[in-house]
C-alpha cells in the first residue's frame, strides 16, 4: 500500500538544519566614497546626456543637477511639473529631488528609477541612462541624507517587532504600484530570477533586463532578481493604517489576521546608514534543488525499487545547490543584492561518481494507468476514476506534491551504457507499463533557496532577522503579461456568465497567494509565516491617524510616458496556483497526525518537474485546466490526452497561432513553434472518404530531445491586450458553437464548470491567425450570405477552423510519432471581438452576437 502524505512528510522533513552559504558583500569598496559623491558622480555623468535640461524643465528651471552644491540643491523645496514625459505619476506630495527617507517622494530617484522617463518635453531621447548602481546610490542618499538612530526607528516601531528583513524590490509606475494611484518603490519578501542558457543584458532605458536576444532565437537570457536589506516593523493587516503600506489587491477576509513585514529604513554599508553606527552590511544567498534526492526518498517511502539512498543523495547532482544556481553579482554596475542564475544549457543528463545516473522504474507502479501522465510518471495524486478534473480535482491547493509532480521515464540506460530513447521505440507505452529497466535522470538550474542580510553592528538591537525567499524558475514565454493583469481582468472585467468556467479555477497570482516559504530548507522558514509573496511599499509616517484610507481614495495620477507592463520578478508577475507549478510548486504541512488538523501549505521548488520541462508539457499541452500565463498548447497534440488512464480532452483557451505553434511557416518560409514541436497539419487527410486530423503525438514528445529548439521570440510579441482579445475570441466561437455557460447546472458528479468544460472539449482548434488582407473577400461574401451588416467590432480580427472530433485517435500507419482523430464536423469563424460570422458544415454563414459582452 502507497504511504499516505502526511507519513512521507515526517521523513520528508526530518533533520531539518541550519546552514549557510554563499556570500555577497554590499560594495564595501564603495563605502569609502559619501553617499553625496557618488550621487554627484552619478549626476555628472548624466548631466550632458539631457538630463540637466529634463531635471530643469521639470521643475521650472530650478533643480540643476550639475550645482557645484549638489546637496543643498537635492534638498530645497521645487515646484514640481508633472506634465513633462514621464513625471505624470510621480507622487503629487513630492517636493523636493531627495525627500528624507522616502523614495516615492524624491524626484530624483523617480528620475532614475522610473521606465518612464526617456526623452523631455521636446521629444528629445536622453542618449544615456543610470546603470543599477547609479540608482542604488541614490536609493541610498535618500535613506542617508539625514540618517535616523535606532532610537528613532524603535519610536516608529511603537512596540511593534523590529527587524532586519530582506526584500526584492521594484519601482513600479502608478499602474502597478501597490496602491494604484502613483509611482511606488514595491516590495516582498518573495522574488523569482529565471534561467537561461546565456549570460544577462541590462538594458539601462527600460530599467530592467531582457529576456531574449533577437540574434539567438533559441536561446534564453537568465533574469537576475534584486534584493535589499531593509530595517522592517511588524504590522498588522487589522491596523488602522494597513492601507498606507498595503497589501496589494488586499485579501481583506483573509489579511486582517496576518502579520507582514514593513520596510521603514534601507540599510547598506557606512556611517551614513544610522546615526552613531559604522555598519557593516552583507548578503547571503542559499540556493538548492534537491528534486532527486526528494524523488528518490519518496520511492523508498512508497516501497517501491529504489538504487540510491542516505548520504549519497546529499551529494551533487542529488541535491543541486549555491553557485551551481546562481550566485550575488561582484559586477559595480549591477550594485548590491543581484541574484543572478548561472547560464547553463535547460536539461543536462545526470552524472554521479562518473556515470549516467539512473533510476529503476518500478513496473507494480507504472501498470496502474492513475500514475503515468502522458508518458510521464506521475507522483501528484490521481482523479477520481472515470471523471474529467479539469484542474478542479487534480489542482485541488490541498494536494502533497512530496517530490517532482512528474518525472521523465523515457530514455532507457541500457547495459554498456548506451541511451534508448524509448519515444523511438514501437511498444513505448507497453515497456512504460511493465518497468524493470533502468531510466536516465536529469538535470537543471531551477531551485529556490533565501536571500539574509547580516550586520554584526546591529547585533541584539533588533528583534529578528527574516530572510528573503527566491525562486530560480523556468524561462518566460509570454515576459509582457504578468499574472496580477490578467486576475485582475478575470475577476474585473471579464463578463460574468463567462467568468466561472472560463478555466477551471481562478487565475490567481502569487502575491495575492498566502502561502508560507519552503520550509524545507536549512534557513528555517515559518509555516505560520505565509505574507512572504504579498506585494507592499513602505509606509508614509507623515500621514495622519486616520487619513490614509482617504488619501488613497484620491485622484489616480496617469502615466505620460512608456509603461513597463510585464513580468519584473516580482510575484505580481508569478502564478499563484501550482499543479505542479511554473516559478514554484507547493508541499503541505501538518502539526499533528490527525486526519482533522488542517493542512497548511508552503512553496516548494523540489516539486516541479524532473527535469522542469517535463512538467512545462504537460502544462503547457493542458492549457485549459492551469490558468497561469504560460503556453496554451492544448491544440498542438491530439484533443484526447488519455492521462491517468481517463479520457481527459480540454478545450483550447488562450490559442496560440498557426506560426506559434509551428503550423504554418513565417513569411521567410522558417518553422518557428515556441517549444519545438510542429502543431497539427492544417488540411484533414482524408483515408476511406473519412476526414482526419494529423498531429504529433504527445505520447511521444519529448521536451528534452527539443531543449535547442524552444523559442520564445513569437510568443514574446504578444501583450496584454492580445492575450485578452484572443482569450475572448475562443469564447466567441465556444458561444457561437451553441455552448453557453449560463444553460449549464451544478450536477451530482459534474460542476457546471466541468461540465461546459467538457462540452468546449469536443471541439478542437485546428487553424487560428490573425486575418489578413486575402480574408477580405471571403469576410465580405460571408458577411452578404449572413444577410447581416456585420462589422468589425474592436482593433483584432481573427480566423478559426474548428472541428468536433469522436473515438480514439489511431496511430499514423506510415510514421509512429503520429496520430490522427476522426473528424465529425467541421466549421469556420471570423471573430471580431464578440462577435462572429460562422459557418457550421452544411449550414450558412451566420453572424453569431450571444456571447455577454
Amino acid at each position: 500500500m502507497l504511504v499516505s502524505r502526511r507519513t512521507f512528510l515526517k521523513i520528508g522533513t526530518a533533520g531539518v538544519g541550519v546552514m549557510i552559504t554563499g556570500s555577497g558583500q554590499l560594495a564595501r569598496a564603495a563605502g569609502t566614497q559619501s553617499l553625496i559623491t557618488r550621487v554627484s558622480a552619478a549626476c555628472q555623468r548624466l548631466a550632458p546626456q539631457g538630463w540637466q535640461q529634463l531635471l530643469l524643465e521639470a521643475t521650472d528651471g530650478q533643480l540643476n543637477i550639475g550645482s557645484t552644491n549638489l546637496k543643498d540643491e537635492l534638498t530645497k523645496p521645487l515646484q514640481i511639473d508633472r506634465t513633462v514625459p514621464g513625471f505624470g505619476d510621480f507622487n503629487l506630495s513630492a517636493k523636493r529631488a531627495i525627500e528624507p527617507g522616502f523614495p516615492d517622494r524624491s524626484l530624483l530617484y523617480h528620475a532614475f528609477a522610473s521606465p518612464a522617463v526617456v526623452a523631455g518635453r521636446n521629444g528629445l531621447q536622453l542618449k544615456s541612462f543610470p546603470t543599477l548602481a547609479e540608482i542604488e546610490a541614490v536609493l541610498n542618499y535618500v535613506y542617508g541624507v539625514n540618517p535616523p538612530t535606532m532610537d528613532i526607528l524603535r519610536r516608529r516601531a511603537a512596540g511593534r517587532p523590529l527587524g532586519i528583513v530582506a526584500f526584492a524590490l521594484q519601482y513600479e509606475d502608478g499602474p502597478d504600484s501597490v496602491h494604484g494611484t502613483h509611482a511606488e518603490l514595491c516590495f516582498a519578501r518573495a522574488g523569482i530570477a529565471r534561467l537561461g542558457n546565456i549570460e544577462p543584458f541590462y538594458d539601462s532605458r527600460s530599467r530592467s533586463f531582457l529576456s531574449l536576444d533577437p540574434a539567438r532565437p533559441f536561446d534564453f537570457r537568465v533574469m537576475p532578481r534584486q534584493f535589499a536589506p531593509y530595517l522592517a516593523i511588524q504590522m498588522s493587516g487589522s491596523d488602522v493604517e494597513r492601507e498606507q503600506f498595503g497589501p496589494q489587491d488586499a485579501l481583506k477576509s483573509v489579511d486582517g489576521d496576518l502579520k507582514f513585514w514593513v520596510p521603514i529604513h534601507k540599510l547598506f554599508d557606512g556611517r551614513e546608514c544610522l546615526a552613531g553606527l559604522d555598519l557593516d552590511v552583507t548578503l547571503e544567498r542559499g540556493l538548492r534543488n534537491d528534486a532527486l534526492a526528494m524523488f528518490h526518498k519518496w520511492l523508498m517511502v512508497q516501497g517501491l525499487m529504489n538504487n540510491w539512498s542516505g548520504d549519497d543523495l546529499e551529494n551533487y547532482p542529488f541535491l543541486i545547490k549555491d553557485e551551481s544556481i546562481g550566485s550575488l553579482s561582484q559586477k559595480s554596475d549591477y550594485g548590491a543584492g543581484l541574484l543572478i542564475p548561472r547560464p547553463q544549457p535547460l536539461t543536462s543528463e545526470a552524472r554521479y561518481k562518473g556515470q549516467l545516473l539512473t533510476f529503476p522504474v518500478d513496473g507494480s507502479y507504472t501498470e496502474d494507468s492513475e500514475n503515468i501522465q502522458l508518458s510521464s510518471l506521475q507522483v501528484l495524486p490521481a482523479p477520481p476514476s472515470g471523471l474529467p478534473r479539469y484542474g478542479i480535482k487534480d489542482a485541488a491547493q490541498d494536494s502533497q506534491r512530496p517530490a517532482p509532480g512528474f518525472t521523465n521515464i523515457r530514455h532507457r540506460v541500457l547495459p554498456g551504457g548506451h541511451v534508448q530513447n524509448l519515444n523511438d521505440q514501437p511498444k513505448l507505452k507497453e515497456i512504460i507499463k511493465e518497468g524493470g529497466y533502468n531510466t536516465l535522470h536529469y538535470t537543471d538550474g531551477a531551485g529556490d533557496g533565501w536571500i539574509e542580510a547580516k550586520c554584526s553592528q546591529l547585533t541584539g538591537l533588533v528583534d529578528a532577522n527574516i530572510p528573503a525567499y527566491c525562486m530560480v524558475g523556468l524561462p518566460d514565454f509570454f515576459p509582457k503579461v504578468k499574472q496580477r493583469d490578467l486576475m485582475l481582468w478575470w475577476n474585473q472585467d471579464v463578463p460574468k456568465p463567462i467568468r466561472d468556467a472560463l478555466w477551471a479555477i481562478p487565475p490567481l497570482a502569487l502575491s495575492q497567494t498566502r502561502i508560507a516559504a519552503n520550509i524545507t530548507l536549512p534557513i528555517g522558514f515559518s509555516i505560520n509565516d505565509v505574507t512572504v509573496t504579498a506585494m507592499i511599499t513602505q509606509p508614509d509616517r507623515t500621514t495622519s491617524p486616520g487619513s490614509a484610507i482617504k488619501a488613497r481614495a484620491g485622484a489616480v495620477q496617469t502615466p505620460n510616458g512608456p509603461l513597463r507592463r510585464g513580468k519584473t520578478g516580482m510575484p505580481d508577475g508569478a502564478a499563484g496556483v501550482f499543479d505542479p507549478g511554473w516559478e514554484t510548486s507547493q508541499g503541505i504541512y501538518f502539526s499533528s497526525p490527525s486526519e482533522q488538523t488542517p493542512l497548511q501549505k508552503f512553496l516548494a521548488g523540489y516539486a516541479l518537474g524532473s527535469p522542469f520541462i517535463e512538467d512545462a508539457k504537460l502544462c503547457a499541452a493542458l492549457g485549459a485546466y492551469w490558468p497561469g500565463v504560460a503556453p496554451d498548447s492544448t491544440r498542438v497534440f491530439q484533443p484526447d490526452k488519455q492521462i491517468s488512464g481517463n479520457v481527459y480532452p480540454y478545450p483550447t483557451i488562450a490559442p496560440l497561432t498557426d506560426q506559434e505553434i509551428g503550423s504554418a511557416p513565417l513569411p521567410n518560409g522558417q518553422f518557428m513553434p515556441w517549444d519545438g514541436v510542429r502543431g497539427p497539419d492544417l488540411k484533414f487527410r482524408v483515408i476511406s472518404g473519412q476526414r482526419h486530423a494529423v498531429y504529433t503525438d504527445a505520447w511521444r514528445t519529448d521536451y528534452i530531445d527539443l531543449a535547442g529548439t524552444m523559442t520564445a521570440a513569437l510568443t514574446s510579441q504578444i501583450d496584454l491586450a492580445e492575450y485578452k482579445a484572443r482569450i475572448l475570441a475562443m469564447e466567441a466561437v465556444y458561444w457561437g458553437l451553441g455552448i453557453h455557460d449560463t444553460e449549464f447546472k451544478d450536477g451530482v458528479d459534474l460542476t457546471a464548470t466541468e461540465k461546459i468544460l467538457s462540452v468546449k472539449a469536443k471541439w478542437a482548434v485546428l487553424s487560428f491567425r490573425n486575418a489578413v488582407e486575402s480574408d477580405k473577400d471571403a469576410i465580405v461574401a460571408a458577411a452578404a450570405s449572413s444577410a447581416a451588416s456585420w462589422q468589425v467590432n474592436g482593433p483584432k480580427l481573427y480566423f478559426f477552423h474548428v472541428y468536433r472530433w469522436e473515438g480514439k485517435e489511431f496511430t499514423d500507419p506510415s510514421d509512429m510519432r503520429k496520430v490522427l482523430v476522426k473528424v465529425v464536423e467541421e466549421a469556420t469563424a471570423y471573430v471580431s471581438g464578440t462577435d462572429i460570422l460562422i459557418k457550421r458544415e452544411g449550414q450558412p454563414w451566420k453572424l453569431d452576437t450571444s456571447m455577454p459582452m
